[in-house]
């Protein structure tokens, strides 16, 4: 064979298996969906309550046990791949001022379909920061359309579960959702809080079946506890109905606002039927979500505090007027009994150092 044959042969062999690279590399991480791993742990309200198995994070006696809660980051692979450092400098930056013992995420961690290298470099960096982390589903989390996310929802619960610092759980298979987990706070073996973290995201409504798992794990921990519920505290990612009540009571001067107002979109969120008296009764003080990226307001209301946390991140769309942007993070302070709520505002262009 002529010396030109087997150059042009060989031109031919690299362009074949960089086009089929190309389309491998475009279907895995843009158009094939990873199902991600089933389960089967159906809930028994009847079965015995085993406080060993609710998962805790150690608070430092004496000192202050700091919560931080990035709500709606909403990354996409495709629109924010090149952005991403802008998301990562305010997290670290966020991290790096209020030193939390403890990160949440109250949903919408990723936006779109192609959710897949996004979702992993979010864990990569939460992973980095060794400081435990609890998320929960958003109506985004496995993508504008369930049916085509790159990651459905059990593949992301993947992702969470193989993560070092971690907390996620899928929870019961049964009583609605994905992620429905409990988390305590605990100080030399005394439970300080409970955290109760809830999948409302897809769909529009928490279940009664829901509620009767918080119910159980409420009463179970009750018992556990020298007979006194657990001050408590519940994320999810979309509103409950009482924060509408809770709002139009502040307007009427029936309820106390802590810090800032802000409500500029739909107080709409998902329906319920008795969670909110069910598990205020049941120790809960605090509910903390996302999703209105134009609202952000701690309203005492009934019992409770209902808080709508501050969107972390420009890139999915934060509420923006002249001067201000809901951007930033929230952050709860529990110290002497007490918990204490605050709302940072970050100008999320400090970040943008690709411009």
């Amino acid at each position: 064979m002529k010396r030109k044959s087997k150059i042009v042969i060989a031109i031919l062999s690299v362009l074949v298996f960089v086009v089929v690279s190309l389309f491998c590399g475009v279907y895995f991480v843009f158009l094939h969906r990873y199902e991600g791993s089933e389960w089967d742990r159906p809930f028994d309200p009847s079965a015995p309550f085993d406080l060993s198995k609710v998962k805790t994070v150690e608070k430092r006696e004496g000192e202050p046990f700091v919560i931080l809660n990035l709500a709606d980051v909403q990354l996409c692979d495709l629109e924010d791949f090149f952005h991403f450092n802008v998301i990562k400098e305010e997290i670290l930056s966020l991290v790096d001022e209020v030193r939390p013992d403890l990160i949440t995420l109250t949903g919408d961690q990723t936006w779109s379909n192609e959710n897949l290298m996004s979702l992993k470099r979010l864990v990569r960096l939460l992973d980095s920061l060794r400081i435990p982390y609890a998320p929960v589903f958003g109506n985004h989390d496995g993508g504008n359309d369930i049916d085509s996310a790159v990651l459905s929802r059990n593949a992301c619960a993947d992702v969470y579960e193989g993560a070092k610092y971690c907390l996620f759980d899928r929870g019961p298979s049964d009583v609605g959702g994905i992620g429905n987990y409990v988390v305590n706070v605990v100080e030399r073996d005394r439970i300080v809080k409970t955290l109760y973290f809830l999948d409302g995201g897809s769909e529009d409504t928490l279940t009664d079946r829901q509620t009767e798992w918080l119910i159980w794990n409420a009463d179970g921990i009750k018992a556990a506890n020298g007979g006194e519920y657990a001050d408590g505290m519940c994320f999810m990612h979309k509103p409950l109905p009482e924060y509408r009540e809770a709002y139009r009571a502040y307007l009427r001067g029936e309820a106390e606002a802590e810090g800032d107002v802000h409500v500029h979109y739909s107080l709409s969120g998902v329906e319920q039927t008795g969670f909110f008296e069910a598990a205020t009764s049941r120790g809960v003080t605090d509910y903390v979500c996302g999703h209105q990226h134009g609202n952000n307001f701690s309203i005492n209301y009934r019992g409770a505090r209902l808080t709508f946390a501050v969107k972390t991140g420009e890139l999915g769309g934060a509420y923006r007027e002249e001067g201000f942007a809901l951007n930033g993070a929230t952050y709860f302070v529990i110290e002497d009994g007490k918990t204490t709520v605050h709302h940072r505002y970050v100008d999320a262009n400090a970040f943008r150092i690709d411009e």
